[in-house]
């Protein structure tokens, strides 16, 4: 199989661009599968900065910034080795208890631990569920990266919809204001569009740094100027929803 960050997707026919959608996770993880744990850790780690820079721009300041700046600090901090990994460890423990009393209102792994509850009030005691897509699927990057154990899901996840709902004039509407015939029809559509497509050339981009080798310190200072869509283009997307 062409590994994924070498397969030119925008020579695809539609039909399979919207394969290689469909496959991602699958796709990545048998690319990434002869790899050392850290070269599929700092892909996932570039990719969602990239979209984190972009992705501040387009939200009003808000207290939940707060909690989005630590996470992308821990794990460059973590992958560095300026973090301890029982420091890391705990983080997440205290991001996934937290995370799941947000967005279920399961306290179970809140009462584990007084710290998780001291966690969540530091960072979640003001919150607005339009944040919850992308705390949900940092805190699983955190996860994988504690459990030494890389998933792609949320890099596709994030790409299939946070992401793409932000790109061209296509609109990808809920299954409940029309047939799923359409929904499908649009969704095709909008893997064929050209914004798309750069989307996933950047991806690649950070994919490929990654298999570099680059010390992660100099890839750091890179990666605070590295956008998926610029400052203005960014400004672009907020205006239109005025």
């Amino acid at each position: 199989m062409e590994k994924i960050y070498n397969i030119d997707f925008a020579a695809l026919s539609r039909a399979e661009k919207v394969k290689f959608i469909y496959h991602f996770k699958e796709i990545a993880e048998e690319s990434f599968s002869e790899c050392e744990f850290d070269v599929a850790a700092n892909a996932q780690i570039f990719i969602f900065t990239r979209w984190w820079n972009s992705y501040r721009l387009t939200i009003e300041e808000h207290y939940a910034l707060q909690i989005f700046e630590r996470i992308i600090q821990n794990l460059w901090d973590y992958q560095e080795g300026k973090l301890e990994r029982s420091e890391f460890v705990h983080f997440t423990k205290c991001l996934e208890a937290s995370v799941r009393e947000l967005v279920t209102g399961d306290t179970e792994k809140l009462d584990e631990d007084k710290a998780y509850y001291a966690f969540y009030e530091k960072y979640f005691e003001v919150w607005d569920c339009i944040y919850d897509k992308f705390i949900i699927e940092l805190e699983c990057v955190c996860q994988g990266i504690s459990n030494h154990e890389i998933k792609w899901n949320s890099v596709k996840s994030i790409l299939t919809s946070a992401i793409a709902t932000n790109i061209e004039p296509v609109v990808i509407k809920g299954i409940d204001d029309e047939t799923y015939a359409k929904w499908q029809q649009r969704w095709e559509e909008l893997c064929d569009t050209s914004g798309f497509g750069q989307i996933i050339a950047l991806l690649q981009k950070d994919m490929k740094t990654a298999m570099e080798g680059r010390p992660i310190a100099e890839l750091r200072a890179v990666y605070q100027d590295e956008y998926l869509f610029s400052p203005e283009d960014s400004a672009k997307i907020t205006q239109d929803w005025c």
